[in-house]
């Protein structure tokens, strides 16, 4: 065993200059005004803080860990805003499923949200952010962002199955020549190609499909891209409660403990510049999907067994993040001698921080720790005591026999809260479109297919996706949600995703945007309206600064009043803060992007949708005319009783590119021509819309049950030509081959993959 090394850090004395020197050379990534509030803390007792107590502290107060922008108090204009978590997801969030029985089970205490699959199962679902990682490293950082996320779920509840991924990826432009990327930045198709590797790697070697996702590309993401990995899993509804009660014990299973990973929760918090891709690659982790697919084996045969009372990953912060959740309430003692470690010579603070990979901490009984040994020995996992639960409310370290650090609950989980500005103004006026032509849209990267990246993902492993990223009778089709079966169950959900990202424009919309988009992702697949929960991930810039915090504010409003109109409630989210980067002109700020990821329930498999056209008869019907959200709901529970009634062949939301590309996507099944005819914009991007494909033998019944709703009928499919046909109010502005249209939209992204 090594021996400790950890330094008593006198704080008494120092200025707000000097600690904030400290907080830098210790990459604590914590302000004067917390630097100032442990030196306080401390003045109170009869010792100084040791260098491993401030390293507990820093991660636990990280914005990562604590989500402080969210918690803080900000002036908003003439508004004070009490914590933009509670005030704009939490508050509306509960008031929404109280009024859904139980079908929310569990939302922003565990790992993950939980909703109710049916009697016996429920559904979890998290999406997390790893941005500056993907940055310094593309590979390791998105290879273990997926990784992470997976353990999230392994986290969930006694231990969620994992059973699908998706991911969503936003990154500077391709295309950029190799002179006007700077200097110790990666070039963006370069980032790209790591990336997309990066997470394929980890879920085709864990045995995950991929089944959703997305990608953007925009310049001011060439510094710092971002990477989006989420996971749903499933887990019997008797499992999702945990205990953690004095005298049961902490057993760290999985990988060994090193160097790699360190910092990487204060890391999320630093502006990128040309120095870190050689000092922060330390703050990286390095993946190892085999060992994970090891460890979930064991666990979930561990949950089976009925050996695990609680359990929680090793993310950000690694043991000390993931035992300080687990003992915030009762406290308790981590003795560090036992875990594994990959090298020699770490620092005790180095152990306890590391964000090293494929690790979880489990609280069992003790007479469970030999049925725990020997099925860790049948998985060829590791499995170490590493803790003991306690009633004092303190958070202990020993190592060596030393106590290295203790500190009370009350201090390290309430950190001081923040105040900040947000600057409230007028939304930018939306640029003009100008004359757009259907060709240069479908060729347009950010419309264009995502097939080259689709295809490096495995959708099929575990047999039980219904509807792939690309179906239709070529396998090549765009589709919306994605739609997997559980097996044990009669009922199935979707997955979707809505990407939005503020480049001008009004941010409230924005938000509103958002959840329209997100609950027809899964609508238009079959799920039930009343059935549908949501995620939210915010990346931005710097809280501090009021013109970065402004959007996101108004962004919030939108999104909470979006949610309670469509009655669909936030079950997790995480935000990723400090996205700002230095270049030339100075410290620039990402776009604020906000992904919203919706998972709904589809009661029958009778119920299932498709996006793509399937028949040379039918009729095409576009739901929805100018954005009013309550028409929107009145539509959407219109088109789920049409779903009901089995009158619904194929439908399609309308998203970018509006419905000239929608069309053209339907139709890229080859099975028919289609030949529309239409009073909207072919290429406003407006919410709230449908295109969906019905018998023409089913009009008069469709007609009856949209009698409420904003429907028309646009046109037909044939089978005289393969062509897409448009007119406006008879008028043709399209006419087309629709062989030409798919070739132009399957291969613009090929040349950067």
């Amino acid at each position: 065993m090594p021996d400790p090394v950890f330094r008593s850090m006198p704080l008494d004395g120092m200025t707000r200059i000097r600690l904030e020197e400290l907080s830098r050379s210790m990459d604590l990534a914590l302000d004067a005004c917390d630097m100032c509030a442990i030196q306080d803390h401390f003045k109170s007792g009869t010792r100084a803080p040791t260098d491993v107590e401030l390293e507990v502290i820093a991660q636990t107060w990280s914005e990562h860990c604590k989500h402080r922008t969210f918690n803080a108090v900000v002036e908003h204009g003439a508004e004070i805003l009490d914590g933009l978590f509670k005030t704009f997801i939490r508050d509306v969030s509960t008031r929404i499923s109280a009024g859904k029985g139980d079908f929310v089970l569990g939302a922003f205490e565990d790992n993950a949200g939980f909703i109710r699959l049916d009697e016996k199962f429920a559904l979890c679902f998290k999406v997390e952010t790893h941005n500056h990682p993907s940055a310094i490293e593309p590979y390791a950082g998105a290879n273990t962002g997926l990784g992470g996320v997976i353990r999230d779920i392994l986290g969930a509840g006694k231990g969620a199955k994992p059973v699908a991924n998706l991911d969503v990826f936003c990154f500077g432009r391709p295309e950029l020549s190799d002179d006007s990327v700077p200097e110790n930045v990666i070039h963006p198709r370069d980032t790209m190609k790591g990336v997309v590797r990066g997470v394929a790697d980890y879920g085709n070697r864990m045995g995950i499909p991929t089944v959703s996702g997305a990608v953007y590309f925009h310049e001011k993401f060439t510094h710092n891209p971002l990477v989006f990995c989420g996971t749903a899993g499933v887990i019997p509804v008797e499992d999702i409660s945990k205990r953690v009660e004095p005298g049961m014990i902490l057993v760290l299973a999985g990988g060994h403990t090193g160097r790699d990973g360190l910092h990487g929760a204060t890391f999320s918090s630093l502006t990128l510049d040309e120095e870190s891709h050689d000092t922060d690659r330390g703050a990286v982790q390095i993946g190892n999907p085999i060992e994970e697919k090891k460890l979930t084996d064991f666990i979930l045969q561990s949950r089976i067994k009925g050996l695990i009372e609680s359990i929680n990953d090793c993310g950000a912060g690694g043991i000390s993040s993931a035992a300080g959740e687990i003992l915030s309430r009762t406290g308790g003692t981590l003795i560090l001698d036992d875990v594994h470690l990959k090298e020699t010579g770490l620092k005790t603070w180095e152990i306890l921080l590391s964000e090293s990979q494929e690790r979880m901490i489990l609280v069992i009984r003790l007479e469970n720790l030999e049925p725990l040994r020997e099925l860790a020995a049948v998985y060829e996992t590791t499995c170490s005591v590493i803790g003991k639960v306690e009633d004092n409310g303190i958070l202990q370290v020993v190592h060596g026999g030393e106590t290295v650090c203790s500190l009370e609950n009350s201090f390290l989980h309430h950190p001081p809260v923040k105040r900040l500005q947000s600057e409230c103004r007028r939304p930018d006026s939306a640029a003009p479109t100008g004359s757009r032509k259907l060709k240069t849209l479908l060729a347009d990267i950010n419309i264009c297919s995502r097939e080259p990246v689709i295809r490096q993902y495995d959708h099929e492993v575990q047999g039980n996706t219904l509807i792939k990223p690309l179906a239709g009778a070529g396998g090549d089709c765009p589709q919306d949600g994605a739609v997997m079966q559980v097996r044990g169950s009669s009922k199935y959900f979707a997955l979707g995703v809505s990407l939005t990202v503020h480049t001008g424009g009004d941010p409230f919309a924005m938000g509103h945007a958002a959840v329209d988009e997100a609950v027809r992702q899964v609508l238009v697949t079959g799920a039930n309206p009343d059935k549908i929960a949501l995620l939210d991930n915010f990346c931005a810039g710097d809280p501090r600064n009021p013109r970065d915090l402004g959007p996101l504010v108004e962004c919030l409003k939108g999104l909470s009043s979006a949610a309670g109109i469509f009655q669909a409630p936030f079950i997790s989210g995480k935000d990723s803060f400090n996205n700002t980067y230095q270049s030339p002109e100075g410290t620039e700020s990402i776009p604020l992007t906000l992904l919203t990821s919706s998972i709904g329930i589809i009661d029958d498999s009778r119920h299932i949708t498709g996006a793509s056209i399937r028949r040379n008869d039918s009729l095409i019907c576009l739901l929805g005319a100018e954005y009013n959200p309550q028409q929107a709901v009145m539509n959407y529970r219109a088109f789920y009783e049409a779903v009901q009634a089995g009158c619904i062949l194929s439908a399609h939301d309308i998203s970018d590119g509006g419905l000239a590309v929608a069309l053209a996507e339907a139709a890229f099944s080859m099975k028919a021509g289609v030949e529309a005819d239409t009073v909207q914009d072919i290429y406003a991007e407006c919410p709230g819309r449908i295109i969906f494909e019905i018998n023409a033998a089913d009009r008069e019944q469709v007609e009856e049950v949209f009698r409420n709703s904003q429907l028309s009928i646009l046109g037909h499919t044939t089978a005289a030509h393969r062509r897409l046909v448009i007119r406006q109010r008879g008028q043709e502005v399209v006419n087309e081959p629709l062989e030409e249209l798919k070739a132009i939209w399957q291969n613009a992204l090929k040349p950067w993959c």
